[in-house]
């Protein structure tokens, strides 16, 4: 269901990167997912203070929503673009590798450490706070 939303806003990014440019694509989505983020933050928040369940459940499907759309559309390929232009043709190949390869260790120790985080701090990882269960 995910990847039906998510294919039209990554097939026009492939249209806006060209006529826009990949600057303002990437600072247009990039504040996109930081709304889409404070939506869901804003959610969870009303949820913490036991406000409307039908808000919390709006706010955060919406912000997800958002999240999900810009980063297809912005955050998602464009940098893979760039990265094959920077590189000239003679390292493309190594440069392209080293970058793909720090960009899944980044993705493994965010991933990693999500357990030493939950153990850590169980509320600041988005479990349900102490002190309501």
């Amino acid at each position: 269901m995910r990847i039906l939303f998510q294919l039209p806003f990554a097939a026009s990014s492939v249209l806006l990167m060209d006529k826009t440019g990949r600057r303002p694509l990437l600072m247009v989505t990039a504040t996109g997912a930081c709304l889409g983020s404070i939506l869901v933050g804003l959610g969870f928040l009303f949820q913490d203070y036991q406000q409307s369940k039908e808000l919390t459940a709006t706010l955060v499907f919406t912000g997800i929503l958002v999240y999900s759309a810009c980063f297809s559309a912005g955050m998602g390929g464009t940098p893979w673009v760039i990265m094959s232009e920077i590189f000239p043709i003679n390292i493309k190949g190594q440069g392209g590798t080293l970058v793909t390869l720090a960009n899944w260790f980044s993705s493994w120790i965010v991933t990693y450490s999500f357990n030493f985080i939950f153990q850590w701090s169980s509320a600041g990882s988005g479990s349900q706070h102490p002190n309501h269960a």
